[in-house]
């Protein structure tokens, strides 16, 4: 290929659109559409501006307030999952980690009371659920640590990546993801290790084979279906 054959090409090429966003209410940031907030301040040189921790939606450090274009209502999201628009705004929201509470083997609410006084605080408005990037039914498993329903609360939490969200928004000063957290490893105590360890391996006869065939042998959007799939649910089939 001559030299005005490859311009040509070039020239013909699909061009990359750009768009910008604003960050910190005063910064611009000429992006890729489509790209991750994180990986637009990447590109731009200024990665600085966010903590990042795995850039896959699992350590939760990225995360930021999102005030989107033509009137949209803002938003919480973590910087790494969150695409640019044209005319966003991104604001850091950094979250400031607690203290853990000592979990309590055969815990029962009115010891979820006590490690976590604010629990009976919560006045249903629902900004925890609204907030979480992992679709956890934030408010909902409140309602159930209320009630000692832990086992199911140990479900809901099992995608939990503890970016703080549901806290920082809950104006009660709920702590729901410290309180998830507490939950499950209070119920870890109480179980029995022989027990775990064979409930485990009869699930993972059936169940990791499985995911090994889809691995290997499943075309890529099958494979990303289910990787989709266990996301959402935490959990093998």
């Amino acid at each position: 290929m001559d030299d005005r054959t490859q311009d040509q090409a070039e020239s013909e090429a699909p061009k990359t659109k750009m768009v910008q966003i604003l960050w910190n209410g005063r910064e611009p940031i000429q992006a890729r559409a489509g790209e991750t907030i994180v990986h637009a301040l990447w590109n731009a040189g200024q990665g600085k501006l966010v903590r990042t921790g795995c850039v896959g939606g699992v350590c939760g450090a990225c995360t930021v307030t999102v005030r989107l274009p033509d009137g949209q209502p803002s938003t919480t999201d973590l910087a790494c999952m969150c695409p640019v628009q044209d005319g966003m705004q991104v604001f850091p929201f950094a979250v400031n980690a607690i203290p853990p509470v000592e979990p309590k083997a055969g815990a029962t609410a009115d010891d979820l009371r006590v490690a976590y006084p604010t629990l009976d605080r919560c006045t249903k408005c629902g900004s925890c659920t609204v907030a979480c990037p992992m679709s956890i039914p934030v408010m909902e498993s409140v309602l159930r640590m209320q009630k000692g329903e832990f086992d199911q609360v140990a479900e809901d939490f099992t995608t939990c990546i503890h970016c703080g969200l549901c806290r920082a928004v809950c104006e009660d000063k709920v702590k729901p993801h410290n309180m998830g957290l507490w939950v499950r490893r209070s119920l870890g105590m109480g179980t029995d290790p022989a027990a775990l360890e064979e409930k485990i391996a009869a699930q993972q006869v059936d169940g990791a084979q499985a995911e090994w065939d889809c691995l290997m042998n499943a075309d890529p959007e099958e494979r990303l279906a289910r990787a989709k799939e266990i996301r959402t649910n935490g959990r093998l089939a």
